[in-house]
C-alpha cells in the first residue's frame, strides 16, 4: 500500500495584493498544493515562518524594508522557493540560493505549472515530522527584551512596547514609561516581537495591533498617538486588525 501524502504548503510572500489574487487561483489549479498564507511584507514572511513552516515559498524579490533574496539569507531552513518578480537582473543571483524556478510577472498559468512542475508532487506525512523540530530550533520571541539605551540596559516585556519607530541607524521605542533609543535595526528587532500581535504599517513605524484604536484615512491611533499607516501595507493591517490576536 502506497505511503499517505499531504498537499505541499504554499505560502506567497508579495507586496502587490493584485500578485496575490493571481497566484492564488493558480494554485487552486493544481490540486497537490495547498494555500498556507499570505505575507505582503519579508518581514511578515520571517515571522509567519518561525511559527509555521512551509513546503513552498511564492516569493517576490524587490519589497519595501526587506528583499526576498534578504529573506532567504535570513531563513535557517529554507523552503522549496519559486521567485516572482518583475525584474530579471536578479535571476542568476537568485539561483546561489537554488532557487527552484524563477518567474516573471505577470505570472502566466502555463508558466507556472511549468515551475510547479520541478516540485516533489506531495509532502509525504510521515516525512513532514522530521521538519517541524527543525522549525522548533528558532527562538521563540523572548518574554522580555534586553533594550540598551547608552549605557542603561532596560528590560522591556513585549506587551509595555507601544510602538516602533526606524531612525536612522537606530530604533524609538516607545514604552509604557517613556522612549528608549537603541543601536539595533529596525528590521531585526520586530523581529525579535511577537507576530500575531506586532505588525509593520509603514517603511518606519510596528504597532501592537491590539492597541490600535482607529483609522481615519491613512492615519492609525495608538495608544493615543497618530502614526502613518503605509499604503503597502493597509490591506495586511485591515486584514489583521479584523482577527483578535489574543
Amino acid at each position: 500500500m502506497s505511503q499517505p501524502s499531504a498537499p505541499l504548503r504554499v505560502l506567497i510572500v508579495d507586496d502587490e495584493p493584485l500578485a496575490h489574487d493571481v497566484l492564488r487561483a493558480h494554485i487552486a489549479r493544481v490540486a497537490h498544493l495547498e494555500l498556507a498564507g499570505h505575507c505582503y511584507t519579508a518581514l511578515e514572511a520571517l515571522s509567519f515562518l518561525h511559527q509555521q513552516p512551509v513546503d513552498v515559498l511564492l516569493l517576490d524579490i524587490n519589497m519595501p524594508e526587506m528583499t526576498g533574496l534578504e529573506l532567504l539569507r535570513a531563513l535557517p531552513r529554507l523552503p522549496h522557493t519559486i521567485l516572482t518578480t518583475a525584474y530579471s537582473e536578479f535571476a542568476l543571483e537568485s539561483y546561489e540560493y537554488g532557487v527552484v524556478d524563477y518567474l516573471l510577472k505577470p505570472v502566466s498559468l502555463p508558466r507556472f505549472l511549468k515551475a510547479v512542475a520541478k516540485l516533489p508532487t506531495a509532502a509525504p506525512v510521515a516525512a513532514a515530522a522530521p521538519a517541524m523540530p527543525a522549525a522548533a530550533t528558532i527562538a521563540p520571541a523572548p518574554a522580555a527584551l534586553l533594550l540598551r539605551d547608552g549605557t542603561t540596559t532596560h528590560r522591556v516585556l513585549p506587551a509595555d512596547i507601544r510602538w516602533l519607530e526606524a531612525y536612522g541607524n537606530y530604533v524609538k521605542v516607545q514604552t509604557a514609561t517613556g522612549r528608549l533609543v537603541i543601536t539595533d535595526t529596525f528590521r531585526h528587532l520586530l523581529s525579535q516581537l511577537p507576530a500575531p500581535d506586532f505588525m509593520q504599517v509603514h517603511k518606519s513605524y510596528a504597532v501592537p495591533l491590539r492597541l490600535v484604536e482607529r483609522l481615519e484615512g491613512n492615519v492609525l491611533t495608538v495608544a493615543g498617538q497618530a502614526l502613518p499607516l503605509g499604503a503597502a501595507f493597509r490591506q495586511e493591517f485591515l486584514r489583521r486588525w479584523t482577527v483578535p490576536t489574543g
